[in-house]
């Protein structure tokens, strides 16, 4: 609503309030507030007073269809006498004070039904929009392809909202971890820009209206989202026991764990979910690894050890699964080499001796080849 009178934010404020399905996003006394409002929302309908101090409305209507084509204007005036001029701003109506609810529900359900009409043309969300976190960064609808990111901090400001899976985060929150290092005052202005900025690139992927802003908060509509983070995290969740028949299953969930979440991003704020989804991916990982030597698929459980020590090649547990591999594989020089590397490791990095279990498997082990003719 942008309109000088303030008694005419309240009155349409508690009949708006009074319309099922229409969240008011703001009222404004100053055109540029407003313009730079809706520059940053997706905003569907927009009530103008003809008169706005010094603005005229009509020159406001003509600024804004020149900018956001999509958005229905509604005039609402005291001043009848600029109906005519008013629609060649294509205004979806024309009100005149003062305004009735039911009067103002009808002009309602038309933006509604003009809503409805262009998503269903416009066939809006356009597919799905697919992300890819684990291992790096990547965004793309089926459509479209891959994103092409405005700025980086964009790009951050999406990634950032997507570890928040659809829960609001507050604007203050957003400014803390992503804008610590500029003025407040710089960085309440960046955060608007650059929530235009990803708005306009998810709206290139078909994705115009996934970005939810009410009472300083914002989140993400995930219904057309593709997150692999989530869908590992819901798979992981099915097996809290790996059967024989569920190995191929898990195999396929394992793959998904390409590396750590946005792994070439130095995104402070992402370092605590990275070390617990790695943590989740190492406790799924070690229990596939048990299943397969337990089930003698061997060579596959190794591939995964080797994974998990690529990343922490202090994890006993991993290490001591690897011996035990290369143990049932009866493949002598690869134990050997594998002993005689970590237990160098302890004593040059911590000047201490392997764990018990270590020796243990090493001694039996090649006493048993000494055995064997």
């Amino acid at each position: 609503m942008i309109d000088d009178e303030k008694a005419m934010h309240i009155v349409m404020n508690r009949l708006l309030s009074e319309i099922s399905g229409v969240v008011v996003v703001g009222c404004y006394q100053n055109a540029a507030q407003a313009l730079e409002q809706i520059r940053q929302e997706a905003i569907d309908l927009v009530f103008i007073d003809i008169m706005i101090g010094q603005d005229h409305g009509l020159e406001v209507a003509r600024r804004l269809r020149s900018t956001h084509s999509e958005v229905d204007i509604v005039f609402v005036t005291s001043h009848k006498e600029f109906a005519i001029d008013s629609f060649d701003s294509y205004p979806l109506d024309y009100m005149i004070k003062p305004v009735s609810k039911s009067r103002l529900e009808q002009t309602v359900m038309r933006a509604a039904a003009r809503i409805r009409e262009k998503s269903t043309i416009a066939g809006s969300p356009t597919g799905k929009l697919m992300v890819r976190a684990i291992g790096g960064f990547e965004v793309r609808s089926e459509q479209v392809g891959l994103a092409k990111w405005i700025s980086k901090k964009s790009m951050e400001l999406f990634a950032y909202l997507l570890i928040h899976r659809g829960r609001p985060v507050s604007k203050s929150r957003i400014l803390e971890h992503l804008y610590s290092d500029m003025p407040q005052k710089n960085a309440a202005t960046y955060v608007n820009t650059n929530i235009y900025q990803l708005r306009k690139t998810l709206h290139a992927l078909g994705h115009k209206n996934i970005i939810v802003h009410s009472q300083d908060q914002y989140w993400l509509l995930l219904d057309h989202i593709e997150i692999d983070f989530v869908q590992f995290e819901d798979q992981v969740a099915q097996f809290t026991t790996i059967e024989s028949d569920q190995i191929e299953e898990a195999l396929a969930c394992e793959q998904l764990y390409t590396g750590e979440l946005f792994e070439d991003r130095s995104y402070e704020w992402s370092i605590t979910e990275q070390i617990r989804l790695h943590r989740l991916y190492s406790r799924f990982a070690k229990q596939l690894s048990r299943c397969l030597l337990t089930h003698r698929r061997v060579e596959q459980a190794i591939l995964i050890i080797k994974k998990l020590l690529l990343s922490d090649e202090w994890d006993e547990e991993a290490n001591l699964y690897l011996l035990q591999a290369y143990r049932e594989l009866k493949d002598h020089v690869s134990f050997t080499q594998h002993y005689a590397y970590i237990s160098n490791l302890y004593q040059q990095e911590l000047s201490v001796p392997l764990a018990a279990e270590f020796s243990e498997m090493y001694e039996y082990f090649i006493n048993k080849c000494k055995k064997t003719p």
